[in-house]
């Protein structure tokens, strides 16, 4: 007998089911929550960065996502400067410099920017190695002494497996070292399962990695999360020792996370629900 797909998101483990408390950012597909990164965060006040994916001239890039005491109170446009991204899928803080991301497109092109105040103004753009067929949906960075590692990765699909890459970059030049990659998989292999829609790593090197249900713009949806492994520095790269059995961090039926970042030890997740727009909840 087969399982729901569902249920196969989850079989490394015990079901941990979701008590995240989802609150709506956007509405329609074209205002939902492709990656995510914190801009500011005080107490109970936090601001985050949210990258949408639109392909249209025109169309919303960025905004600015507002919580207080985990409740959304505001949600803001932002003005994009630079070269126009098409199919923006993560974004990620830069360690030690508060002010500045870098936002990635599923073709691996990548956006080193820096905001200021409702601006987000391009940096350097360049491009992420990869695989013609991929298809990216996760940028991580990490301070790893005094160099900076980048994780980021293919979605998967089915029965082909998300590819994880991973290397040292400078900022200065835009430039990586040696790339090393590894191949992971939720165990689920029917066609509308995503293996790695966004990617996190926390304080101690460990791989925080979503992956979801995609059956169609008007779902039904469903997501994971699972901590699947750690981020190991050698000289001249840095590797993902994946863990012999994932550990799952939670279920979330209905949902299609598509971004997940750190919160004061814990995650703000987001959404793209497609049709459905787009939520955040911080677990």
């Amino acid at each position: 007998m087969s399982l729901p797909v569902a249920v196969l998101l989850a079989v490394t483990t015990a079901l941990v089911p979701s008590t995240a408390q989802w609150q709506r950012v956007g509405t329609g597909i074209t205002e939902g929550v492709s990656g995510l990164a914190v801009l500011t965060s005080r107490g109970d006040h936090v601001e985050a960065l949210s990258v949408i994916d639109n392909k249209k001239p025109g169309q919303e890039r960025v905004r600015r996502i507002v919580l207080d005491r985990g409740r959304v109170t505001e949600v803001r446009p932002m003005t994009w400067q630079g070269e126009t991204p098409v199919d923006l899928e993560a974004v990620a803080g830069v360690p030690h410099r508060p002010s500045e991301y870098v936002a990635v497109t599923s073709g691996s092109r990548a956006f080193h920017v820096r905001v200021e105040r409702d601006v987000v103004t391009v940096v350097a753009a360049f491009d992420l190695p990869h695989d013609p067929e991929d298809n990216n949906e996760s940028f991580a960075l990490k301070a790893v002494g005094s160099r900076l590692a980048a994780v980021w990765a293919d979605r998967g699909e089915g029965i082909r497996p998300t590819t994880i890459y991973s290397a040292y970059f400078s900022l200065q030049d835009h430039k990586l070292g040696p790339v090393s990659s590894v191949k992971y998989d939720t165990g689920a292999h029917e066609e509308t399962v995503r293996h790695a829609s966004d990617i996190a790593i926390t304080p101690g090197g460990s791989l925080l990695v979503s992956s979801a249900v995609d059956p169609g713009d008007d779902g039904p949806f469903s997501s994971s999360l699972h901590e699947i492994g750690r981020l190991t520095p050698h000289k001249n790269t840095v590797t993902i020792d994946l863990a012999h059995r994932p550990r799952l961090r939670g279920t979330f039926e209905g949902r299609k996370i598509e971004a997940v970042t750190l919160l004061r030890g814990e995650v703000l997740l987001g959404t793209d629900d497609e049709n459905d727009g787009g939520w955040v909840a911080e677990r």
